[in-house]
Formats: C-alpha cells, structure tokens, sequence
C-alpha cells in the first residue's frame, strides 16, 4: 500500500516508522517538511504521490500552549486536518486521523467509548474536536483513532519522569486524575490493522488499564528498581492553564470487530519501556 504520514517527526510517527511492513512504499513527512496548515503545501505534495492512505498524525499537542494560541491550536488541529482530508479526497485515498480523550469532558464516571458524546474543555480538546469534524465530513472512508495519555515517544512526561527517578531525583505524578496510560509503540502497531480493516468511524485504541500518572510512576518505580521517590501532587497545586477531565480513560465498543488485540497490559508496557531506554 501506498501510505503518506504527517507527523513523522513526532514519538507516534516514529514509531510507527521503525515498524510498518517493508512492503508497504511510504512517503514520511516532519512538521518541518509538510506544515499541514499550508492547503498549498499540503495539496502539492501529497495528491501527486497518489496514496491510497494518509495516516494523519500530525498535530499540536502541547495542551497548555494551545490554550494560550487558540489560533494556532485550531490552524494546526483542525484547519490542518481539513488540509489533508481535502488531499485525501482529491487523491481518492482513505485517512486515518489520531485524535484524544482530551475530546471529553471527564465526568461520565466511567471509561468513554465511541459512541459517548463529545464535550471537551479546553482549547486543544476543541481544536482537534474541530479536527475530527473535518475529516469525517469530508472522506467517508477515514477513521478517527483516539487514544490517551501516550508515553515512550522520548519527550513525553512519563518518559522525562523515569529519567528522573533513574538518577535519584523525586518526579511528582498528579493522583486526581485519570485516564489510560498508552505506550507509544503498542499504539503505532495498530495504526495499519485499524487502517486495513474497512471498519471506517471512530475507534479507541488505548492502553487497557485507568491510571493516574502517580499511580504509573509508583508501578514503573517498583518494576524498575528506580532510586528517587514519587511525590504525589494534586492538579489544583500545579496552577497549569488549560483545564484537563478528571477520568478521560477510553474503551473501545469497536475495536474488536476490527480484528485488533487488546493492548498489553500497563506493567508490560513499562517493562518494555524501561528495557529499551536503559542508560538513556
């Protein structure tokens, strides 16, 4: 299959690089490489690769700084996204969009599936919100991925969080909220099933266990041996500027019938993690 990724630049689009199928010809662009909020750029590049899929993975992701540039938030979430379905749809391709939980507003109480309407909080939540709308109205062959709190892509919390602890140091994780901790390369190995299967709409793909993050670091320090400590900390303490959902965790009422197994369970993923990042 003839893929386009946007996004290659970022911890999901790399892996899921290092692991796509020889076979398949991909054409792999940085942020730096194909701005998607360019409709110029984007509609020049990709429509004469002919692909028969994008896998949109670019985005800005950075929750607090999208809640200072909501312009920006929205030209890189939503208007970009618009860019490449419009590619999409000139090259008679289908996409795969990654989206988040960060789309709820975290009180049902309990995990959301896809069928759970949407009422994000902050600016990044409505941004790719926005995003999702695009793509669904303009491919109907396309899929929106959500998924959660993704680590192990090299600059993500959790993984500068490890660092941390390995060196002695404290590293605090919040304990008021909760979602479903999904490790990096487990999520890019489900991109292609999802993308190959023909179950088009909205799939969530998320690590299969709720978590908060100081709950992860406690688990991740006990697996690893780590020397620092763990402090607890509550959201109200950090003063951060976006609002975030209490209980974001994801599950899926759709992924089963697509033919793609269960992520692995969280100790896994960290033993996994932690082995492959040794003397990082």
């Amino acid at each position: 299959m003839r893929l386009v990724v946007t996004g290659a630049g970022g911890g999901l689009g790399r892996a899921f690089l290092a692991q796509v199928p020889a076979h398949h010809e991909v054409h792999a662009f940085t942020r730096a490489e194909l701005p998607v909020d360019d409709y110029h750029a984007v509609m020049q590049t990709v429509v004469p690769l002919a692909p028969e899929a994008i896998l949109h993975l670019a985005a800005k992701t950075n929750v607090d700084d999208c809640e200072r540039d909501e312009e920006g938030a929205f030209r890189a979430n939503a208007t970009g996204s618009r860019h490449v379905a419009l590619a999409a749809r000139a090259a008679g391709a289908m996409v795969l969009a990654v989206s988040t939980d960060y789309v709820f507003d975290g009180t049902k109480g309990a995990p959301y599936h896809e069928f759970d309407r949407p009422n994000p909080l902050s600016i990044y939540g409505r941004s790719k919100l926005a995003g999702e709308e695009a793509v669904r109205e303009l491919v109907p062959e396309s899929y929106v991925v959500r998924t959660s709190w993704v680590f192990g892509g090299g600059e993500d919390f959790l993984t500068k969080a490890l660092r941390r602890l390995r060196r002695g140091e404290t590293a605090g994780g919040i304990v008021d909220q909760i979602s479903t901790p999904t490790f990096v390369h487990h999520l890019a190995s489900c991109l292609l099933p999802v993308l190959l299967s023909g179950r088009f709409g909205t799939v969530h793909a998320a690590g299969p266990e709720p978590a908060s993050w100081h709950e992860v670091l406690v688990r991740a320090k006990s697996i690893g041996g780590l020397a620092g400590e763990v402090e607890a900390q509550k959201e109200g303490d950090l003063a951060r500027l976006a609002p975030r959902p209490a209980n974001s965790a994801l599950t899926s009422l759709v992924l089963a019938d697509t033919g793609v197994p269960p992520m692995p369970p969280l100790d896994h993923a960290l033993r996994e993690l932690m082995e492959g990042s040794r003397g990082d």
